[in-house]
């Protein structure tokens, strides 16, 4: 048997591919192929097969793109109820590939529609050896029930029964989750991509509770917000994601091209350069959201959809690694970048915008003098646990619906633990009329480093 487990960053997914003698299967691609297209030359393997755990909610999978490439049949659930053509595995079908024996079983609660994979090498014997548990079970938790609205409950319901149904594959079967750590299709990931079944039934949180409602209530309390792409990624993948060589062509756009497009309605600009280089100078009315931070999730999250896409990057190389990172949460809809980056459109005597920025320090300082409009951009979690005295907690995606609680007539600081979620909240204000915006730069981070107190629970840290 050949295996290899493959992460992808931003969106802390894993993928696998499997194989015995001359073929192998790919489970949970994303739409970038090319990694499992080298990883299957390296094992001289046809990919001969394609899984689908679930309909995934966080990003735009890779099935059609892989059977595409390689003729491979998509094997995905029945009660995915999917578009594309496919082969719907049953609850309890199994199928084999050369010496591999596979055999899905139905295990819904995350999504109505999750299973898990169980995996026998018939070359060792009879017995399971590994579980490719999609978002069901994690390394430490469980996949998130509270995806669907007004369903949680329901859904929650579900994953404990599902539960029980994984608890009795042997304690030696190795667990390889959809997820790991920073993925927020669940809470409390682990930052290890595997386990066993023995270990999680020891030690994950959610597979001690033997009560129905406690479980429910542990599970559905405090988790953290679900992105606006979840839902939509997870109707495309139920259709079949359009093949990437039928999207939108991106183009190199002069300064002035880019602003008759923009006038005319119907094009987002996001600058994807640092915090800070945005904060110096940027196309007013554009998206910070820096390739330093986590991208795929809050381009996902706060761009509309529909609209076109126009990059401001650092360097004209990074393109086709950036748009990935669009593709992936199924911003397809890639019309162009500015040619020579900032600086043309500066030198182009077209208006400018910036932010301002505002250290640690001045900021503490400005705190012990002044009643100051401090918002706190990190999750409602981070800000639980630790925070600055006196900040609101006004997580990035929320400045969206929020911003009319503030007076856009007087400053407001914004803050996050490095800048960059805090500069996406400084331009999605910015673009709201807010006449004074201040970042603070190194965010709660720096705070702490400079020795100025953190509170956690009414005491200073």
């Amino acid at each position: 048997m050949h295996f290899a487990q493959i992460y992808t960053p931003g969106i802390a997914q894993c993928s696998y591919v499997i194989g015995s003698g001359k073929k192998c299967l790919v489970v949970d691609p994303v739409r970038n192929i090319e990694p499992y297209l080298a990883k299957a030359k390296e094992f001289n393997m046809e990919i001969a097969a394609i899984v689908e755990t679930h309909l995934h909610a966080d990003f735009v999978s890779g099935h059609m793109e892989l059977a595409d490439k390689t003729g491979a049949k998509i094997y995905a659930p029945k009660i995915g109820n999917c578009n594309f053509p496919h082969h719907a595995l049953d609850d309890e079908e199994e199928f084999t590939l050369e010496n591999l024996h596979f055999k899905m079983f139905e295990t819904p609660g995350h999504t109505p529609d999750c299973t898990i994979l169980v995996v026998t090498d018939l070359e060792r014997g009879d017995e399971p050896v590994m579980v490719f548990t999609g978002d069901t079970l994690l390394i430490g938790d469980v996949g998130r029930p509270d995806l669907f609205p007004n369903r949680e409950e329901e859904l929650a319901e579900k994953l404990f029964e599902s539960i029980k149904r994984i608890k009795e594959l042997p304690d030696h079967v190795e667990v390889y989750p959809a997820h790991g750590m920073g993925s927020l299709c669940g809470r409390a990931l682990s930052a290890k991509l595997w386990s066993t079944i023995g270990t999680e039934k020891k030690l994950n949180y959610a597979l001690q509770h033997e009560d129905l409602e406690e479980f429910k209530k542990d599970l559905l309390t405090d988790m953290p917000d679900a992105p606006d792409h979840f839902a939509r990624c997870t109707e495309i993948n139920r259709d079949g994601p359009v093949l990437l060589k039928n999207t939108m062509q991106t183009k190199p756009l002069k300064p002035f091209e880019i602003a008759e497009a923009v006038e005319g309605g119907g094009y987002s600009i996001i600058d994807v350069r640092t915090y800070h280089s945005f904060a110096a100078a940027h196309i007013p009315g554009s998206y910070s959201i820096s390739k330093h931070g986590n991208l795929p999730t809050f381009a996902g999250w706060v761009i509309p959809p529909e609209d076109k896409l126009i990059l401001v990057l650092d360097h004209q190389d990074t393109l086709e690694k950036l748009k990935d990172a669009f593709y992936m949460v199924g911003l397809d809809n890639l019309a162009g970048f500015l040619e020579g980056s900032i600086e043309s459109w500066i030198n182009s005597g077209l208006l400018t915008s910036n932010v301002e920025t505002l250290s640690v320090h001045k900021l503490h300082n400005l705190m012990e003098k002044y009643s100051v409009l401090a918002l706190d951009n990190r999750s409602k979690s981070e800000h639980k646990e630790t925070y600055i005295r006196d900040t609101i907690n006004a997580p990035t995606p929320d400045i969206r619906h929020r911003y009319k609680e503030w007076d856009p007539e007087k400053p407001v600081v914004v803050l996050c633990n490095t800048s960059n979620r805090s500069m996406t909240a400084a331009s999605l204000l910015k673009q709201r009329n807010f006449k004074r915006v201040l970042n603070v730069v190194g965010g709660t981070t720096a705070w702490y480093a400079a020795g100025f107190p953190l509170q956690s629970g009414g005491e200073d840290l």
